[in-house]
């Protein structure tokens, strides 16, 4: 009697220890999963869309600054731009500037709860408030010194820094992710 009843325990015991090593083990997965998820939408939806956008965006004004903007120091504030000139920052201006601005302006709007920590950097405000002011320089485009820009001033090389570095940690870190994930199961 005594050994079937220790039999009858060690049977319970064995089952609820299996039991809980299995949920266990799923819930490591679950996690696992999880994270491998967040990292990809952080990849796909925000940090990869603006790090083609805002690459692109560089190469364009690099290539624009190299073929028609005067050298640093020349004065160009000063000195009025050629009509020419201006219709071609003009349409620079409206067709690839402001429009690729404002498109990574939305991305991060719409999928900042994708942003990497608990605030939002202020080299991305920066970036934003940039964009917004294309909104106002478009709507009285006419009226506005061709030398001039957006009112707010582009972050410069921090923004894209930024992305790019952003994009690079997240691609390392879903790489070790997907590692252990094939690793454990």
């Amino acid at each position: 009697m005594i050994a079937a009843m220790v039999t009858a325990c060690a049977s319970i015991l064995i089952a609820v220890m299996a039991y809980w090593l299995n949920h266990q083990g799923e819930t490591r997965r679950s996690l696992r999963k999880a994270q491998i998820d967040r990292v990809s939408s952080q990849l796909k939806d925000l940090y990869g869309p603006l790090l083609i956008l805002a690459e692109t965006n560089e190469k364009a004004w690099s290539e624009y600054r190299r073929r028609y903007i005067l050298p640093v120091g020349s004065g160009l504030d000063e000195i009025p731009l050629p009509e020419l000139e201006e219709k071609r920052w003009h349409t620079w201006v409206e067709s690839v500037f402001a429009p690729t601005a404002q498109r990574m302006r939305e991305i991060v709007t719409t999928r900042g709860d994708l942003i990497i920590g608990g605030e939002m950097p202020p080299v991305v405000l920066e970036f934003c408030a940039h964009a917004a002011t294309y909104n106002a320089l478009l709507a009285n485009w006419e009226a506005a010194s061709p030398s001039k820009s957006t009112l707010i001033r582009h972050p410069g090389n921090g923004f894209l820094s930024y992305i790019r570095e952003s994009y690079g940690s997240l691609k390392a870190e879903q790489a070790l992710l997907l590692k252990a994930a094939r690793e454990s199961g």
